[in-house]
C-alpha cells in the first residue's frame, strides 16, 4: 500500500505542474494571437516541412495536445487542408518529446530562477510584459517537478513503494495505467515527466517506464477526439489520424519492445535520460514511418472515415502567389477570381437548400464556411485591386478597376444573402412546430428560379452575352410572378388560419427576392463592362475578347449609369472610396 505521506506530498506538485503546463501554453498562444495561426496556415505542401514545424511550435508550447487540437480546428476552419495536417500532427510527436530531455537533464532547477523573473518582467517588462506570464508559467512547470522530485528522495529505498511500482509495472497493465492517466489529465508531458521523475529517484526502471510512455502516447489523443466530434469530416479525419498515428506508434514499438529497450541501454545515460530517450526515439521512429508512408496514410484514414463532404479551403484559385507585375495580367487573374467567387456564392445558396432539406448539422456548417470563404475571396480579389490601384494607369485601367471593386462588392453582398437564408431556415429548423416541410416545399419552388438566374450569370461573369441577359429578363418577371403567386397564397393562408398560421414562409421569399436584385445589379455591372470590353476592342481594332455582341437595350440600364472617365487618369485610389464601399462588407441588403 502506497503510505499517505507520499501522495500528499506528490499530488500537490503534481497539480502545479498541470496548471503550469495548461497556462504556459495558453500563454504562449495568446502572445502568438493570429500569427499561430497563420503560420500554419502558410505551410507548404512538403510534409516535411509541415513535421519540422508542428515539432518546432508544440517544443514551445510545451504540449502537443495544444498543437493537434488547434491544427483540428484549423481544418475545420479550412485554413489547412486534411493532407497538410498531417505533417504537422506527425512534427507533433516529435516536438512533445522537449519535455522529458528537459527533466531528464536536471533543468527543472531553473524553475526557482524564472518563477522571480516572469514576476518582474510581467510588472516592469515595459515593451517586454507580454514575456511575463510564459516565462512564470514555465518557471511554474519546472519548480512543480522539483518539488516532486524532492518529495521522493525519502521514498527512494522504501520497499513497499518499489513493489507497489513493480506491482502495476506489468505490460498491459502499464499501458493501460498510462493512458487512463493521460486521459485524465489531458496531457502526455504530465505523464512522461513524471515517469522521468520516478526515474532519477530510483522508483522506476526503464522497462516499467517505456510501457507507461506508450500508453501516454495513445492517451493524449483522447482530447483530439473529443473536440472533433462536432466539426466537419476533413476534421474528424485529422483528429483519428493523431489517433492512429499513437496507436500505430505502440503497435510499432511492442513486438521489438526488448530490442528497443536494449537499443535504448547501449545509448547509455543515467536511469531518467534512458526513459527520456526511449520517449524521443520511440517518437522519431514512429514520425519517420508515418512520414515515408503519408500518402498511404492519408488513404488509409479516408477508407476508415468514409464520407464525401467537399474540402473548403480558406484560399483563392488565381491569387495565391499575388498580383503580377504585368497589370493586364494581373486583371485577367482577378477576373477568374470573380468567376471563382461567383461559383463560391451559388454553391452558399445550394448549401442553404441543402439544409433546409436535410436539416443536418453539418449542411449548415457547410454554409458557414462557404460564407467565410465567399468573405475571404471579397477581402483578397479587393487587396488585389488596391495594389493595382496604387500604379500608373490608363483611362481604361482605371475604368476596369472601378468595374471589378464593384463587382466583387456585389458578389461578396450576395453571399451575405445566401447566409441570411441558411440562418433563417436553421432558425426556423429549431423553432419546429411542424410547419418546416411546408417551408421547404414551397421555397424550393421559388429559389429554382434564383439559381438558374446565378448559373446564368456566370457562364462568362464578369462579362455577360447579350443572349444571357435576355434569359436573365425573362427569369426577373418569371420570378415576380412567382413570388407575387406565392404571397398571395400565404396571405389567403393567413386570413384564414389567423394568428395561428405560419408567416415564417414570406420572409424566406423576401430574402431569395432582395438576393436576385443582386443578381440583376451584378447582371446591369456585366452589361456595362461588355459593352466597355467591346469599344476598346473596336478602338483598337482587335478582336472582341469576350466574343459579345452588344448588350440587349432596356430601360432597366438606367438604374445602373455608365461609369465616365474624363481626361487621363494616372492613378486611382480606390481606398479612398471612389467606387463605395471596397471590402464588399458595407450595408447590404439583409432582410431579417
Amino acid at each position: 500500500m502506497v503510505p499517505w505521506e507520499i501522495l500528499f506530498a506528490v499530488v500537490p506538485g503534481l497539480i502545479l505542474f498541470f496548471y503550469g503546463i495548461e497556462n504556459f501554453s495558453r500563454e504562449i498562444l495568446a502572445v502568438a494571437k493570429g500569427s499561430f495561426a497563420a503560420i500554419l496556415g502558410r505551410v507548404t505542401k512538403r510534409p516535411i516541412l509541415g513535421a519540422i514545424l508542428g515539432a518546432v511550435v508544440t517544443a514551445l508550447v510545451q504540449s502537443s495536445m495544444a498543437t493537434t487540437i488547434i491544427t483540428v480546428s484549423l481544418v475545420n476552419t479550412g485554413t489547412l487542408s486534411f493532407i497538410q495536417s498531417l505533417g504537422i500532427i506527425i512534427g507533433a510527436s516529435v516536438g512533445t518529446t522537449i519535455t522529458a530531455q528537459l527533466v531528464a537533464f536536471k533543468m527543472t532547477a531553473f524553475g526557482q530562477v524564472l518563477i522571480p523573473i516572469g514576476f518582474l518582467v510581467g510588472i516592469f517588462g515595459r515593451r517586454y510584459k507580454f514575456l511575463g506570464k510564459p516565462l512564470f508559467y514555465f518557471g511554474l512547470v519546472f519548480f512543480s517537478l522539483n518539488l516532486i522530485s524532492m518529495a521522493l528522495v525519502p521514498f527512494q529505498n522504501n520497499p513497499e513503494i518499489i513493489g507497489f511500482v513493480a506491482e502495476y509495472s506489468a505490460l498491459p497493465l502499464a499501458i493501460l495505467i498510462g493512458f487512463l492517466f493521460t486521459a485524465m489529465v489531458q496531457s502526455s508531458a504530465v505523464t512522461t515527466g513524471l515517469a522521468v521523475i520516478l526515474a532519477q529517484q530510483g522508483l522506476l526502471t526503464l522497462p516499467q517506464a517505456i510501457p507507461l510512455i506508450l500508453g501516454a502516447h495513445i492517451g493524449s489523443t483522447t482530447g483530439t477526439l473529443i473536440a472533433s466530434s462536432r466539426m466537419n469530416l476533413h476534421s474528424r479525419r485529422a483528429a483519428v489520424a493523431h489517433f492512429t498515428l499513437n496507436l500505430g506508434g505502440v503497435l510499432l514499438i511492442l513486438p521489438f519492445l526488448m530490442p528497443f529497450t536494449e537499443l535504448i541501454m547501449t545509448i547509455g545515460g543515467t536511469e531518467a535520460q534512458m526513459v527520456a530517450n526511449a520517449h524521443l526515439i520511440s517518437n522519431l521512429l514512429t514520425a519517420t514511418v508515418f512520414l515515408l508512408l503519408i500518402n498511404q496514410f492519408g488513404r488509409f484514414i479516408t477508407w476508415l472515415v468514409p464520407g464525401d463532404e467537399p474540402e473548403v479551403l480558406m484560399r483563392t484559385r488565381y491569387l495565391e502567389d499575388g498580383v503580377p507585375d504585368d497589370t493586364e495580367l494581373g486583371f485577367g487573374l482577378i477576373r477568374k477570381e470573380l468567376g471563382h467567387a461567383h461559383e463560391v456564392t451559388l454553391d452558399l445558396f445550394r448549401a442553404a437548400m441543402a439544409y433546409l432539406a436535410t436539416s443536418k448539422e453539418s449542411d449548415y456548417q457547410m454554409v458557414d464556411r462557404l460564407k467565410d470563404l465567399n468573405i475571404h475571396l471579397d477581402g483578397r480579389i479587393g487587396q488585389a485591386l488596391r495594389e493595382i490601384s496604387r500604379r500608373q494607369l490608363t483611362d481604361r485601367e482605371a475604368t476596369e478597376v472601378v468595374f471589378l471593386v464593384r463587382m466583387s462588392n456585389e458578389i461578396g453582398r450576395l453571399g451575405y444573402l445566401g447566409a441570411d437564408l441558411g440562418e433563417f431556415f436553421q432558425i426556423a429548423a429549431r423553432n419546429g412546430n411542424g410547419a418546416f416541410n411546408v417551408l421547404r416545399e414551397k421555397t424550393e419552388s421559388v429559389y429554382r428560379i434564383l439559381d438558374e438566374n446565378i448559373v446564368g450569370l456566370g457562364r462568362l461573369f464578369p462579362a455577360i452575352e447579350d443572349d444571357t441577359v435576355a434569359e436573365l429578363r425573362a427569369r426577373d418577371v418569371e420570378l415576380q410572378f412567382a413570388i407575387n403567386r406565392r404571397y398571395r397564397e400565404q396571405l389567403i393562408s393567413l386570413r384564414a388560419e389567423g394568428d395561428a398560421g405560419d408567416s415564417r414562409y414570406l420572409e424566406a421569399l423576401s430574402i431569395i427576392e432582395a438576393a436576385n436584385a443582386k443578381v440583376r445589379d451584378l447582371r446591369k455591372l456585366a452589361e456595362q463592362y461588355s459593352r466597355e470590353k467591346k469599344a476598346e476592342a473596336v478602338s483598337v481594332g482587335l478582336d472582341d475578347p469576350f466574343s459579345l455582341r452588344n448588350p440587349v437595350a432596356g430601360d432597366d440600364l438606367e438604374r445602373v449609369p455608365d461609369l465616365p472617365v474624363e481626361g487621363r487618369i494616372s492613378r486611382v485610389n480606390v481606398e479612398e472610396g471612389c467606387c463605395g464601399e471596397f471590402s464588399g462588407r458595407g450595408d447590404h441588403d439583409q432582410v431579417r
